[in-house]
């Protein structure tokens, strides 16, 4: 017959090691009989594991082993950020290329739009202009009037003086 005859893992071993160190030898061979193992594998199982009886000045006595961003945290009363500064400078850089180059973009559209119009409004200002001089001129052809007084030269409508230089001719 082996010594272990069922095999173990070791959570189950440090289990009933931990069970067998919390009570006493009459536990130990209520523990053996129950899992089919004797007291000196148990107690071997003990030593292996490490599980020391759990005595009232353990229970009384606690230590903390903290790390040191832990107690940075303590001290300072929250967790510390710790920010990405080569990310945060880069979105940064980037979010305001994109803004200036949408500014830009928009005083372009504005410029393209404005010079549009003006272009449009000057154009058909010229037609009117253009109309509004041949209608002067027209009416400057058409009519009698004074040219300069002084010199006493004087208009007449440009039928009229066809008319006249005509008849000149013919005599």
């Amino acid at each position: 017959m082996s010594s272990e005859p069922k095999k173990f893992t070791k959570e189950e071993k440090a289990a009933i090691a931990l069970k067998a160190v919390s009570g006493d030898d009459a536990a130990k061979q209520e523990l053996a009989e129950k899992h089919g193992v004797t007291v000196e594998i148990i107690e071997k199982w003990v030593r292996e594991t490490g599980v020391q009886p759990v005595s009232e000045e353990d229970v009384n006595e606690v230590t903390l082993e903290a790390s040191d961003d832990f107690k940075t945290s303590v001290d300072f009363g929250a967790v510390p950020d710790k920010l990405n500064y080569p990310r945060l400078v880069f979105w940064s850089i980037f979010g305001t290329a994109v803004i200036v180059v949408m500014i830009f973009a928009l005083m372009a559209i504005y410029s393209y739009t404005i010079v549009g119009t003006e272009q449009q409004q000057s154009e058909v200002s010229l037609y009117f202009d253009i109309n509004e001089l041949q209608q002067r001129d027209q009416a400057t052809l058409g009519s009698f009037g004074v040219v300069d007084p002084e010199e006493r030269i004087y208009r007449i409508p440009i039928d009229s003086a066809i008319t006249i230089m005509a008849q000149d001719t013919d005599d």
